[in-house]
């Protein structure tokens, strides 16, 4: 399996507060984002790295895991939308689904960085490409904007 940064290009968890086809909108600058509770032995490998969120065993109230946050922001610089990650079952055809809190998923994953506003420091950000559903629990449709992506799964 592909590697960046010591790190599985695709790891597997517990879906939380996703917003996968559709960019949470409570927050500036939009996000297509997704919580995922891991194995300590994965969130290590982020925290080691220094992936921005990157929560340890406890201190998120969702879940006792230790939870990874992966994020990819709906609008480009320059207004651009951003494609949406893709959301595809387990023979990784598209879906069209919202995925609920629990939600048992597979990441496929790429590094991005870019710099900390007025720090001159670098985020390092793990933004999803595509998330593969293995045990879904739904709780409600949303139309589909995903874009044509080469799957790892």
């Amino acid at each position: 399996m592909r590697e960046i940064n010591g790190i599985p290009s695709v790891v597997e968890g517990t879906a939380y507060w996703a917003h996968i086809l559709v960019p949470n909108t409570r927050f500036e600058p939009q996000k297509f984002e997704l919580n995922l509770a891991v194995s300590d032995e994965v969130f290590q490998l982020f925290s080691d790295a220094g992936y921005y969120g990157c929560h340890a065993a406890g201190t998120k109230d969702f879940s006792p895991d230790a939870v990874v946050v992966f994020q990819k922001f709906a609008h480009l610089k320059d207004g651009t939308p951003n494609p949406s990650p893709r959301l595809v079952n387990s023979d990784n055809e598209d879906i069209d689904v919202a995925l609920g809190n629990g939600s048992r998923v597979k990441v496929q994953w790429s590094h991005r960085e870019y710099p900390m506003r007025g720090s001159g420091n670098m985020v390092l950000r793990a933004e999803p490409v595509a998330v593969q559903v293995i045990d879904l629990v739904e709780y409600g449709e949303v139309s589909n904007g995903s874009s044509s992506t080469t799957l790892e799964f």
